[in-house]
């Protein structure tokens, strides 16, 4: 695992976005952990969160292979906007686009807020994490209706690596789709592999208890 990754999963337990126990999720099921990045909401931690983005990043594609940085709504707005800026730290400067869930009639008239789409357009879209890819298939609609564009990736910072409801691999299912790939900061398991091996402040996170947990969850949930 790199640093960036080990610093995200530190980060994350600093913020209490990750936390661990018995959490009822949207879709019914009764999940070991959960990860919520809507706390990543003061100067500081938003700042440390898009500099991991921007590692992953630059780390996954080069700046030729993306002309633009989207952000779903609504937890990917703040997240194009900042890893924008720490990108151009790096010295690649990428402008930033999100959507409206509904287009605006008036004023600043349309469905985008940010940089123009245009045909040709090379996409990577930033969102928290991937559970269907409902919200990036939403976006996908509206930006194909505005140009002919193309997916130069998506990022995330967290990959459950969970089944859809038709027991499929949601994410395999989106890359093949919209010929293009999902990268993850990191993924369940090496959350929990490194939780489960390394201290943080001196005492273990993730015990055996919450380990087992998280396979048994897996074993039913969980992609092969």
């Amino acid at each position: 695992m790199q640093k960036f990754q080990k610093d995200f999963i530190e980060l994350a337990l600093f913020a209490g976005a990750l936390k661990f126990g018995s959490f009822k999720l949207k879709s019914g099921r009764v999940s070991p952990y959960f990860f919520n990045s809507g706390v990543f909401y003061t100067g500081e931690l938003s700042r440390a969160l898009s500099w991991v983005f921007a590692e992953l990043i630059s780390r996954r594609i080069g700046p030729e292979e993306y002309d633009l940085l989207f952000g779903p709504a609504y937890k990917g707005i703040p997240l194009a906007v900042s890893v924008s800026m720490a990108l151009a730290d790096k010295g690649i400067n990428k402008p930033w686009c999100f959507n409206r869930k509904e287009a605006k009639e008036h004023g600043d008239k349309g469905a985008f807020v940010g940089a123009p789409i245009q045909d040709g357009a090379k996409i990577a879209i930033l969102d928290d994490v991937f559970t269907t890819g409902g919200a990036k298939e939403e976006a996908i609609a509206q930006l194909s209706s505005a140009a002919k564009i193309s997916i130069a990736g998506v990022f995330i910072l967290l990959d459950r690596q969970e089944k859809d409801d038709q027991g499929r691999n949601a994410i395999a299912e989106f890359e093949k789709k919209h010929s293009t790939r999902v990268h993850a900061v990191v993924s369940a398991d090496e959350v929990f592999s490194y939780l489960s091996q390394n201290e943080v402040n001196g005492e273990i996170v993730v015990t055996e208890e919450i380990l087992q947990a998280y396979k048994s969850y897996r074993k039913i949930y969980g992609i092969s």
